[in-house]
């Protein structure tokens, strides 16, 4: 089969997007896109492809880059427009977090993918790398082989850093028109998708934010707590201001509690710690993981699996119904916030927050 051509748009965390594709099987990064002039002469002397400054230069039907997939690295305010140009125009599209601005924007979406799925068969999926990893397969398993039992109460923990640097050097990052969002939209959603990944869905959610560590309009740090769809709670812990960086995860089930790894960045990553209740759950548990299948760590794990489902028909590994789950809990965090509100999923389609979670005054 031939490998798939893969363009990557925008430098920032895009350079790891890079290296990762490179290490899929079946797939290649063959071009770039950096609208900042340095970064693209840096970026064609590390990578050894060419770069473009635009999206626009790929989606000319006179492009000579012929790329099959484009992996859009874009600030989030410029997602829903650039994904639907993409699918409109028969290319497979993968888009960073948060994939758009509002539950509204993901419904646009969704009808753009109907449309390309039925005309050019073009594919899409969002990305939540960090469901993949050694120690996040092997609890995902245990789940859903039923050796777990039933869940008591979980938590996410997200303690980053974040100074004054890491916002100058994109204009962007910190503001309500450029990012969209603070800790809870830009930060932590990860961990907290792998957090419902395991736990499941949440049914109920009251929430806090406030911005206390740096001068920005976002918020930088949150907490909350929530019940999920069998009665489970969960609660959730942000701050951009922590003296060291971590990630953490807990699981308390009735057979197990599972502990993620406290990278930062890699929660998903081994070693994760499985404390069984009994002898034989943990004797049941080495079977399962036994036939797991290992898998790539983070991006590459992801852009693996996507790349298997398009060769097989499959679907992707993340879904775009995974990535409304998350805008969901976006939106009622911050509505919950601003009314004191426990708020309830799913969300009605008459929600006041569900054209945009964007407070009142926001450019």
């Amino acid at each position: 089969m031939t490998a798939l051509r893969v363009a990557v748009v925008g430098l920032g965390v895009g350079r790891s997007h890079l290296q990762s594709w490179r290490d899929v099987d079946g797939a290649t990064p063959t071009v770039f896109a950096e609208v900042d002039d340095a970064k693209r002469a840096t970026g064609e002397a590390d990578w050894g492809i060419p770069g473009v400054a635009s999206l626009d230069a790929m989606l000319d039907p006179d492009s000579p880059h012929g790329v099959d997939v484009i992996d859009l690295c874009t600030p989030p305010s410029m997602h829903e427009e650039q994904v639907v140009r993409c699918l409109e125009a028969g290319f497979h599209v993968v888009c960073e977090k948060p994939l758009v601005d509002s539950v509204e924007a993901c419904d646009r979406i969704e009808a753009a993918v109907d449309r390309a799925a039925a005309t050019s068969r073009a594919a899409f999926m969002p990305i939540f790398q960090y469901r993949f990893g050694d120690g996040a397969m092997r609890a995902r398993a245990l789940i859903e082989a039923g050796i777990t039992g039933r869940l008591f109460t979980a938590s996410a923990s997200t303690w980053w850093r974040r100074g004054r640097g890491y916002y100058e050097d994109a204009a962007w990052r910190g503001t309500w028109a450029g990012e969209r969002g603070g800790c809870v939209l830009s930060h932590a959603i990860h961990n907290h998708d792998l957090l419902t990944w395991m736990a499941g869905p949440l049914v109920e959610l009251r929430a806090m934010a406030t911005t206390r560590v740096n001068d920005v309009e976002t918020e930088d740090c949150a907490v909350a707590i929530g019940r999920t769809a069998d009665g489970a709670l969960v609660t959730m812990n942000v701050t951009l201001g922590a003296a060291s960086e971590s990630s953490q995860l807990v699981w308390h089930f009735d057979n197990v509690t599972i502990t993620s790894s406290s990278e930062a960045y890699d929660p998903a990553a081994g070693p994760w710690n499985f404390e069984f209740r009994r002898s034989r759950y943990a004797a049941e548990a080495e079977l399962v993981w036994a036939d797991l299948a290992p898998t790539g760590a983070l991006y590459t794990g992801q852009f693996q699996g996507f790349v298997d489902a398009l060769a097989s028909g499959g679907p992707p590994p993340v879904t775009l119904t995974d990535a409304r789950a998350s805008l969901e809990l976006v939106t009622a965090w911050y509505h919950s916030e601003r009314t004191c509100s426990v708020e309830r999923f799913p969300l009605p389609a008459d929600h006041p927050a569900r054209s945009s979670w964007q407070p009142e005054g926001a450019p």
